[in-house]
């Protein structure tokens, strides 16, 4: 085929395709008379239109799906978010209102104690964790008033003493540890004086130089004898156990659980004065 006859095919084409489509344009909408030529064209292309609109749909149908996830994945981070808002909005709450809880079994002790005591609140500020279970640092010092030697409590019983003393801290020596024994007693026989002390740097006491023909028995509270010059007597140490003899059976000893939770310590009091000594359980819950 030549160029001129490729040309001229080319020009027919083209003024075929004007006519059709002058002849389509002319049936108007409301006309429902149809000229036989656009009829045939329109069926002729009846099955592209179809395939075309389908294909169409299929395209927006796509595209909606994509616009949708977007959509949606965008409202899950923001739900996600406010989720981690409101659960830290939760946290906060209980957290406060356990504190509330402590404070105020705090300040009931203090003033169901005033008579005997003069109690300055101090919170724990740091813990050695080399030494979890043997001291304590308090925001509260020298310019509070506080002093080396002075004891320790809260609302359920012994914490321990000051050792170390700045202007505005103090070091606790736990009786957890074996260097802060304590002279203790059996409660309900008032009499049985021992010696307290830590257990292996654990959170259980023990209350050695008993005489193996001692009336000790589980279940039964020991407090501070008053002995020793440094503990006021009637301060509730623990409740006893477990009672194991010695190996050369002349001796027995007491396993003691505190009644203080040392793993949870956040407020202490500090005792900067005793005016009457207890001569019962103090701190009964």
């Amino acid at each position: 085929m030549t160029k001129t006859k490729k040309i001229i095919g080319g020009l027919s084409i083209l003024v075929i395709l004007i006519i059709i489509l002058r002849v389509m344009v002319t049936t108007g909408v409301d006309d429902k008379r149809m000229f036989p030529l656009g009829g045939a064209f329109r069926e002729i292309i009846a099955p592209f239109q179809e395939g075309i609109t389908v294909a169409m749909e299929a395209t927006d149908d796509l595209l909606a799906y994509f616009s949708d996830n977007k959509l949606l994945r965008q409202q899950n981070k923001e739900l996600a978010h406010k989720v981690v808002v409101l659960e830290e909005e939760v946290f906060s709450l209980k957290r406060q209102k356990l504190e509330n809880q402590r404070l105020l079994k705090l300040l009931n002790y203090k003033k169901e104690k005033e008579n005997n005591y003069e109690l300055e609140i101090a919170k724990v500020i740091g813990r050695d964790p080399s030494s979890w279970y043997e001291t304590l640092t308090v925001n509260k010092g020298s310019k509070q008033g506080v002093e080396v030697e002075m004891t320790v409590v809260n609302s359920n019983g012994l914490i321990g003493r000051v050792i170390r003393v700045t202007n505005n801290t103090a070091e606790i020596l736990l009786i957890l540890d074996r260097e802060g024994a304590v002279g203790g007693r059996i409660f309900e026989s008032r009499l049985t004086p021992g010696v307290v002390e830590g257990v292996n740097n654990s959170q259980y006491l023990q209350m050695i130089h008993l005489p193996h023909d001692t009336l000790v028995e589980v279940g039964q509270t020991v407090v501070t004898s008053g002995l020793g010059g440094i503990f006021p007597e009637g301060i509730r140490i623990g409740q006893i156990t477990e009672i194991v003899s010695e190996p050369s059976g002349l001796m027995k000893v007491a396993i003691i659980q505190p009644f203080v939770d040392f793993s949870c310590l956040e407020e202490i009091f500090i005792m900067k004065q005793v005016k009457i000594p207890e001569n019962s359980i103090v701190g009964e819950n």
